[in-house]
């Protein structure tokens, strides 16, 4: 509960200062000293290729959200999204991510999360822990960003229920790594198709030098889902501090409107002339008021096994990064919170790894 309010206050902040943000396209340098913008020639021609890989073995439980995993591709800046006729037409339509004079990436990924009771030595679940479910999924997402806001619009369509093929990988994998067969996936959730709209926008508010190689930064985000899968509001922040810090929007969990980021400019080490390597520590938090989410609700239209959710779920994680050359490496523990009435335990733990490289 501390938590929570700790994320409350947090976002009662954030959305001060987005009232701020959102009052013009540009939020002013913070820097008291104006300084040249730097280049961003390389930058706009990069595209960010990002294999995630997200496990509870890393917090040392096999629970709840067990495993996912998401391949994801970023395009260089296409500027005026590269294309003519009804599909300009359609994508100039779409909003927030238009603005004018800014960079613009779009983004396909494929993914799949899994979630399973804390007890999978029953053959019949217990019907007060959390169903066994699986979603396979894939995104396009279009981002628009300056050197201070980003804007993410992302499209999710996929399928819930023994064809995301979840319960079929995880036996698999527990075959061959000689670990206990999960029994119950024959009472997973039943087939549905799964639509998500998200929307977030992320704005680096403070982002600054100390020495000649050390810096800092805050990127607080506020965002939506709204779908069959997914509906919920959500806001927090990421803090970074470390040598030759990455000029972008942050580390990226898998979820809903997470796309990572293609560097802003030349100062990111990945595609820099100048520094070609980052060592980086981070701290998170999101918090969400959740209204619906299907992996504990059920099924829309069909019976199914369900729990009672809790109405506000927050991650709070750290993390370490690592960039050489092209490549970026992160890891990231994250703590999140009870997400349904009758869960035993008071959180679930998870480790994640991002390894990305810019082309």
């Amino acid at each position: 509960m501390k938590a929570l309010q700790l994320l409350t206050s947090v976002g009662l902040g954030l959305l001060s200062c987005a009232g701020l943000a959102s009052a013009s396209d540009e939020t002013p340098s913070l820097a008291s000293t104006p300084t040249p913008a730097p280049s961003v020639e390389h930058a706009r021609k990069a595209p960010i290729f990002t294999f995630y890989f997200e496990n509870d073995f890393f917090g040392g439980t096999d629970r709840h959200y067990t495993n996912g995993f998401k391949f994801s591709w970023l395009s260089r800046d296409l500027v005026s999204w590269a294309q003519d006729g009804w599909r300009k037409t359609l994508v100039d339509a779409l909003p927030f991510v238009n603005r004018t004079g800014a960079q613009k990436d779009l983004g396909f990924a494929f993914g799949q999360n899994m979630y399973t009771p804390q007890d999978r030595d029953r053959f019949v679940p217990d019907p007060n822990d959390r169903p066994y479910a699986g979603w396979s999924y894939a995104e396009l997402s279009f981002l628009s960003k300056t050197e201070s806001i980003l804007d993410t619009l992302t499209f999710q369509a996929g399928i819930v229920g023994p064809h995301s093929y979840a319960g079929d990988l995880q036996r698999a994998v527990h075959r061959w790594t000689g670990n206990a067969r999960p029994n119950g996936w024959e009472y997973q959730l039943k087939d549905e198709a799964g639509v998500n709209i998200v929307y977030e926008r992320k704005w680096r508010l403070y982002a600054r030098s100390l020495t000649d190689f050390a810096g800092i930064d805050l990127v607080p985000h506020l965002g939506a889902s709204l779908g069959n899968v997914q509906t919920y509001a959500n806001t927090g922040a990421t803090l970074r501090a470390g040598i030759n810090l990455p000029s972008d929007f942050g580390v990226q969990l898998i979820r809903p409107g997470g796309a990572g980021s293609t560097p802003i400019d030349d100062l990111d080490p990945r595609v820099s002339p100048f520094k070609s390597w980052s060592l980086f520590v981070f701290a998170a938090a999101d918090g969400r008021a959740v209204a619906r989410d299907i992996f504990l609700d059920g099924n829309t239209w069909r019976d199914s096994p369900s729990v009672d959710k809790e109405p506000f779920v927050a991650d709070l994680s750290y993390g370490v990064g690592f960039i050489a050359g092209r490549w970026q490496l992160t890891f990231t523990q994250v703590e999140r919170t009870k997400e349904f009435r009758t869960q035993a335990e008071n959180c679930n733990k998870f480790g994640s790894v991002a390894l990305n490289c810019a082309f």
